[in-house]
């Protein structure tokens, strides 16, 4: 093995202990929650709506883009 192969083993190690250690510091501190500001369901229903609302229009707006540059080509 090279040195860079070496260097290169290191960082991924590094990088995945600190993944590992900053994902478990996260999820010890999660367990103590003292505010719950949790949102009522109407509140949710219309965010889920308005979230499939925006979705279908940016879905339909990217298809007539699209179609109006194929048709370009015709």
């Amino acid at each position: 093995m090279n040195h860079s192969t070496l260097t290169r083993r290191r960082a991924r190690l590094y990088a995945t202990l600190t993944l590992m250690l900053v994902t478990l510091a996260a999820w010890l501190r999660g367990d103590n929650v003292t505010d719950d500001r949790g949102s009522d369901s109407s509140e949710k229903a219309l965010m889920i709506i308005l979230a499939i609302t925006i979705g279908g229009s940016v879905s339909a707006a990217a298809i007539a883009y699209v179609a109006t540059k194929t048709s370009l080509f015709k």
